[in-house]
């Protein structure tokens, strides 16, 4: 047998993609990324709800679950740890934003190795590149990514890790990769509202999820950096690093953040 191909698109061994695919000219299309490990993929579900959130907001045929199962089962087998990325565009569509009436939908599915985590807890200053603000689109995990790519830029000019970024409004949305979730000093987690700006990640809702069902909700509410003081433990999540402890975010800093990110890796090994 040949060396296991890292990329199957609609089902096939193939590495290239259609140069009047719609994701390629206009991003018109989502994606996912997701962890497998010795073949168990983590949090299946949850990434196939968002994803399929994530189609029906711009009206994309979402693949059976089944097929992209099939398709991380001949990349990945049954050893290793895994990136799994899935892209699902409106297809090929000529020339023009116009999208064709009965678009075939492609389904790329790519196979990368996992990176480490980071072992210590992120220190934020607050990136210039903020997010636009478009709620038809808020929440989705679209091909369309330039600020997130400026604002990786930036982190390298700065040396950092990461950093956080707000929307056109000032208001705290994610860091460059990751959801936000804090907690104050009553135990109550909040996380910044995704609803004008942001991608709603499966890690945050698995969290969300966790703590409703604990009868002791996540509160979603626009934040301003300079509300932070309210808080004494902050996190940021998403599915390839799970749950990273936050030392500070600007001028502000966050005493209990190690131990909130113990109790939030504890509920995501329970719904993994």
């Amino acid at each position: 047998m040949g060396e296991q191909s890292t990329v199957r698109i609609d089902g096939c061994p193939v590495g290239h993609v259609a140069s009047d695919d719609r994701g390629l000219a206009y991003g018109d299309g989502i994606f996912r990324t997701l962890c497998v490990i010795d073949g168990h993929v983590v949090a299946l579900e949850s990434h196939a709800q968002r994803l399929r959130h994530d189609c029906d907001r711009l009206a994309l045929s979402a693949p059976p679950l089944n097929a992209i199962v099939a398709d991380i089962d001949a990349l990945c087998g049954v050893r290793g740890r895994f990136v799994v990325k899935i892209m699902i565009t409106r297809g090929s569509g000529g020339r023009g934003y116009t999208p064709p009436l009965q678009p075939m939908c492609r389904r790329i599915v790519a196979r990368h190795d996992l990176p480490d985590a980071p072992r210590i807890p992120l220190t934020l200053a607050i990136a210039d590149v903020r997010l636009a603000e478009q709620p038809q689109l808020a929440g989705v995990k679209h091909l369309n990514r330039l600020e997130q790519v400026l604002a990786r830029r930036e982190c390298v000019a700065r040396n950092a890790a990461d950093l956080a970024m707000c929307d056109a409004s000032g208001q705290l949305t994610a860091t460059t990769m990751r959801n936000l979730v804090f907690s104050d000093a009553a135990g109550q987690w909040h996380t910044p509202s995704l609803a004008r700006a942001g991608v709603i990640g499966a890690t945050r809702q698995r969290l969300m999820a966790s703590r409703a069902a604990r009868h002791d909700p996540v509160t979603e509410c626009r934040m301003a950096p300079d509300e932070l003081k309210a808080f004494t433990g902050a996190i940021a999540c998403n599915s390839v690093g799970g749950a990273i402890a936050v030392a500070a975010i600007g001028d502000h800093h966050f005493e209990y953040s190690e131990a909130m990110a113990a109790h939030a890796t504890e509920l995501l090994e329970e719904t993994a």
